[in-house]
């Protein structure tokens, strides 16, 4: 969190803090011998307040320059005075500090002598962070060796705080410790407060109590919003021995509560007259209106015609996984393929269908790896119109030798479908793709950036997942098919599902692949979605109904794939040219992805997650566990708001 609370600490009172610190200084970070002084002075306030003992809290102390020293190890320090008069050894560098080598020395020198499990063992980095011209961070190479040492050193069970003494970290650095999920600390008093959590010996267990849950949607902006749910029911007593609640933020559209958007076909059962009714029911929100608006057609068919789509003007691929996992249940899948096939009103002025089967391996060549995509055309897009004749070479793909060792290539498949649509598709006619796989990609990346692609192109994608839900990745497959994916993602735990799948799925069909209601148009219909991030990047997809130039209405795709920046506070994900509000801090996203903070911070945090002004009456507030607390207040020191909370604990 960027912490801007004010709370005394009570781990004096406490014997239960059985920590082991190691506190880490960068001694080049101040400007002046003035400043650096008062940095050791507020090295020795971060850890003023815990019980320091051979049985309770050990310290060490390293200094940190061009090069790193230990100052004094745990064996060294048992008491508070030897750890302040450790740091008075400490002395002021010009040298810029290589934290990587801090974090070395801490790793091999200190931590290896530090208590067993459960123990927690902590090494807090601190700089001093009021000089502007020392905020430039590390270098590229130094940021690379931070990640690798902070890498081996969590491995080993070992947890890592930054602090910075009147500012904050440079945003590199801290990606580079903590990835995308890390915690600003601004003010010494608060700072090691959280160490508390650390501590996992037996505590007199807290009594975690319930007010309630809270729901709070920030400002819409473009059309978004972001949704903070707190959870006070939810306090548990964890592992830490300390009460938590579980807070949640989700990125939603600020017209979600009003998203309507469904097509379903029912047939009813034949009547005396030979006859069935077919009731079709289209419902959709209007934009115009700002309602959800529904219609449904009814009429009638000769029973042994109900199942029969007219109307249909579409092209079509089905893409079946053929990877080694899904051998034995590879016959289902063409089984299921074959039902939505034979719904179809194939044709060369109708629907043109296309089937592929798809995997991939690796093979070798000296000492280098190679990934090999096999795809097998089955039916050509356009090429066949009989059915009879389509069914029997997907029938032939049954046929499984040779495939026991291979992957599930989506990504390269999905290049070729767009090929194939350029190659051999209709214009201004609608195309949709059906992916049936048993497991998440071997080309993720490729994958995302081909689902992009093809959607530009006016693709809508149907994705079915089905096995061992271990085996799928959610995320992706909701990527593929969003923002569609409450109705074109199907996912299935058993393979003898797909049948009656196919079935229900053909008859969705029937309408989906018919020209798009012009009802649709007229109310300006809108669905937009933004995908899982994938390598510091979204997509955002948005769909919609509009008239071309002859007035037919016509489905639109866009996809866009934009960069991301991270919630300091939360960890949230947010896209390039987005501000937002967490925790009454204003952040910005850059159009190169750095999250731009707030140069000084002018509110606090009442307990229900409002803002209040410097200056403002007494309020109720959280601690740090999130416990509500009364006659809280906002002051301003050194320019910044600091929440004052009378009685933290």
């Amino acid at each position: 969190l960027i912490l801007v609370h004010q709370i005394e600490l009570s781990c004096s009172t406490s014997p239960c803090i059985n920590l082991d610190l190691v506190v880490a200084v960068d001694t080049s970070s101040s400007c002046s011998q003035t400043q650096f002084d008062r940095l050791l002075s507020e090295v020795k306030a971060l850890v003023s307040k815990f019980p320091i003992g051979p049985t309770k809290t050990r310290l060490a102390l390293i200094g940190m320059s061009q090069t790193a020293q230990v100052l004094a190890n745990f064996d060294d320090l048992t008491s508070l005075s030897d750890f302040n008069s450790a740091v008075d050894r400490l002395t002021m560098s010009s040298e810029r500090a290589e934290i990587s080598k801090g974090i070395k020395l801490a790793r091999e020198s200190v931590l290896n002598k530090a208590r067993a499990a459960p123990t927690p063992r902590l090494l807090a980095l601190v700089k001093d962070r009021q000089c502007a011209e020392r905020i430039t961070g590390s270098s590229d190479a130094e940021l690379a060796s931070i990640k690798s040492e902070v890498a081996v050193l969590k491995l080993t069970g070992n947890a890592v705080h930054a602090i910075g003494i009147g500012g904050l970290w440079n945003s590199h650095e801290l990606k580079a410790i903590f990835g995308t999920n890390y915690l600003l600390f601004k003010n010494t008093n608060k700072a090691m407060e959280s160490a508390k959590s650390l501590n996992n010996k037996v505590c007199p267990k807290p009594a975690c109590k319930s007010s309630g849950r809270t729901v709070k949607r920030e400002t819409c902006f473009g059309k978004s919003q972001h949704v903070l749910t707190v959870n006070d029911s939810a306090f548990t007593s964890s592992g830490m021995e300390v009460c938590r609640q579980q807070i949640a933020r989700s990125f939603q559209s600020c017209a979600e509560k009003h998203s309507c958007y469904k097509m379903e076909r029912s047939i009813g059962s034949c009547q005396a007259d030979g006859n069935s009714e077919i009731v079709e029911t289209l419902q959709f929100l209007d934009r115009k209106k700002q309602s959800c608006v529904t219609y449904e057609e009814k009429h009638k068919v000769n029973c042994f015609r109900a199942s029969e789509c007219k109307d249909q003007v579409a092209d079509v691929v089905i893409m079946l996984d053929k990877s080694g996992s899904i051998l034995s249940h590879y016959s289902t899948v063409v089984d299921s393929a074959k039902a939505i096939i034979r719904s179809l009103n194939i044709g060369e002025r109708n629907v043109r269908i296309g089937v592929l089967s798809f995997n991939g391996y690796l093979s070798y060549s000296g000492s280098k790896t190679h990934v090999r995509d096999l795809l097998e055309m089955l039916v050509n897009l356009g090429d066949e119109f009989d059915v009879f004749e389509i069914i029997r070479k997907v029938d032939e793909s049954k046929t499984l030798d040779k495939y026991e060792f291979r992957g599930t290539n989506t990504g390269s498949a999905l290049k070729e479908v767009k090929k194939l649509f350029n190659s051999k598709g209709r214009r201004n006619v609608f195309k949709a793709v059906v992916i049936i796989t048993d497991g998440g990609s071997n080309d993720a990346k490729v994958l995302f950036q081909a689902v992009s692609d093809i959607k530009n192109d006016n693709v809508t994608l149907y994705a079915v997942g089905v096995g061992d839900p271990d085996d799928l990745d959610f995320d992706e497959l909701k990527m593929i098919t969003s923002p569609e994916s409450d109705r074109n993602l199907f996912i299935f735990n058993k393979f003898d599902q797909l049948r009656h799948w196919a079935l229900n799925f053909s008859a969705r069909l029937c309408m989906e692949l018919r020209p798009p209601n012009p009802k649709l148009c007229e109310a300006d219909v809108q669905i937009k979605s933004i995908s899982p991030c994938l390598s510091e990047k979204m997509q955002t997809t948005t769909v919609n109904f509009k008239y071309d130039t002859v007035k037919t209405c016509i489905k639109h795709l866009k996809n866009e794939i934009k960069a991301t920046c991270v919630d300091p506070i939360d960890g949230s994900d947010h896209l390039e040219g987005e501000s937002w509000t967490n925790m009454c801090h204003d952040f910005r996203c850059d159009s190169s992805g750095n999250t731009i903070l707030p140069t000084s911070v002018k509110k606090c945090v009442a307990a229900d997650f409002s803002c209040k002004p410097i200056g403002a009456a007494p309020f109720r507030c959280r601690n740090i566990d999130g416990e509500e607390r009364e006659n809280c207040q906002c002051i301003d020191k050194d320019g910044e708001a600091v929440l004052v909370v009378d009685n933290p604990n």
